[in-house]
Order: structure tokens, then sequence, then C-alpha cells
């Protein structure tokens, strides 16, 4: 009979907990405060404590993990809009059940004495230094997925956005946004969103419609595919792919910006 200490329980899952939350960050180009990491990765550490329930059905520790892993993440990292959110809570739960798969590989050939796994729950009753290779192992495989994804670590970076449109061009001050994670529906594309007043003469063809969602509501943005994108950051300059520009009528800052940039677009630019 394996005895579980609550304290052993709480603070390993906080600490693994931690670490995959701010993985999922630097995924995700988010920029947390650590003490909102701190408070998801507490939740989880609380959460954890289903350990010591008797086992359950598949299809119930499947809710439950997931409505887990919904409260960490909005304390992780709030709610600035469903799509986000999704994508946050998506990325959280996925890392969370591939470091889950991971150890019970480990646990499986390894089989190290103080390690088990119940209720989807991983516990740890292991020597220290046992441990931090366990978790830093688990790490490191997810970064190296981290890293042939190709998403760079880009976010929250003030530049320059030079936007073209039938051969008219236009420079904007920029903002590149983890918040801004709008797509174009049909062909998936990235969108920037830019205030009107900032933009050339725009296209007279039809706009593509952007439907976006925000605290004040719903709603559609029209859009055009500019005939060319450039960003300079600092010294750096990039040529921008593919993508859709969305027209803001208000004013996006107090004129700190005027566009916001997707990270997306700027992978592995820094």
């Amino acid at each position: 009979m394996q005895v579980i200490y609550v304290d052993v329980l709480l603070g390993t899952n906080l600490f693994v907990d931690f670490c995959l939350l701010l993985l999922n960050a630097k995924f995700l180009h988010l920029e947390p405060k650590k003490g909102r990491l701190i408070l998801g990765a507490s939740v989880g550490a609380v959460g954890s404590l289903i350990v010591l329930v008797p086992t359950m059905e598949t299809w119930i520790s499947f809710i439950y993990q997931l409505l887990l892993a919904a409260i960490i993440t909005y304390c992780a990292f709030g709610f600035c809009g469903r799509a986000l959110f999704l994508r946050q809570l998506l990325s959280f739960y996925v890392m969370s059940f591939a470091f889950a798969g991971i150890m019970l590989v480990l646990w499986y050939f390894l089989a190290p004495k103080g390690l088990f796994i119940k209720n989807n729950v991983v516990y740890f009753d292991v020597p220290p230094v046992l441990f931090i290779v366990l978790v830093g192992v688990c790490y490191f495989i997810m970064r190296i997925f981290h890293r042939i994804t190709g998403r760079g670590a880009v976010a929250n970076i003030d530049g320059t956005l030079e936007l073209s449109f039938d051969g008219e061009k236009r420079k904007l001050r920029c903002k590149v946004d983890t918040g801004c994670a709008l797509k174009e529906p049909f062909s998936g594309l990235p969108v920037i969103v830019a205030e009107r007043k900032a933009l050339p003469q725009l296209p007279k063809t039809p706009p593509r419609p952007i439907p976006f969602s925000s605290v004040g509501g719903d709603g559609l943005m029209r859009a055009w595919k500019p005939s060319d994108a450039q960003i300079l950051i600092g010294e750096k300059e990039k040529k921008l792919g593919p993508c859709y520009v969305a027209v803001s009528d208000s004013k996006l800052s107090g004129g700190d910006y005027e566009a916001l940039i997707p990270p997306e677009l700027l992978d592995d630019f820094m």
C-alpha cells in the first residue's frame, strides 16, 4: 500500500505546475506576472488532492482534470477573450497530459520507488535529486517540442510597421501583443489590427469579415490583405508573411501605438 504524504504531494505538484505554466507562457508568447503563475500552480497543487480519493472512472477523471485546467489557466493568465483563453487552456492541458504520459513511461520502465500515478495525478516521494532529474527530463523534452514548432519568445515589443495597399505606403507605431490572436476564418492567416486613421487608402475590393470577441461583446471587423508588410524593431527589419489587416474605427491606445501585431508573424525574429 502506497503511503501518501500531503506536504510532499502539495509541494511537488506546486513545483511541477509552475514549470508547466511557465513553459506554456513561453510557448504562447505570454508574459504573465509571476504571482499569477504561483496562484495557478497553487490551485493545481490543491487539485492534486484528488489522488486521495478512490480511483475514479476515466470519464469522470477527464472532466475533473479539464475543469481544473480551466481554473488554473484563468488564475495564471486571466481572461482576454474566448479564442485566446481556449488556446491557453488547450496548450496547458496538452502539456499536462504530455507530462503525465512521460512520467507514466518512466514509471513503467524504471519503476522508481515512491513514484506512482492515480486519477491522472503524479505523486512523487523520491529523493530530491531524482525528482529534479525526472522533472528536468520532462521539461527538456517539451522544450524540444517548443523549439520544433518554431514558436519564439517575441511578445509585448514596440516597433514600426510599414503597410502598403496598392502601392500606397504608410508607417504605423505598432506593438507585438499576445492578446492579438485573430484569424481570417477561411485562410487561417493571422490578422493585424490597425487604427483606420493611421492606414493608407484602403482597397476598393470587398473586405473580409473578421469575427472578434472582447469584454464589450462580440462583433466583426473589416480586413484587407496588404500588398506588403514590414516591421522594424530596433535595428532589425523583417518582411511579414501573408496576413490580413483589420480596421479598428476606435483608438487602440492613448497614442502609444496604432497597430497590434500577432506574435506568430515574428516567430524566430529576435
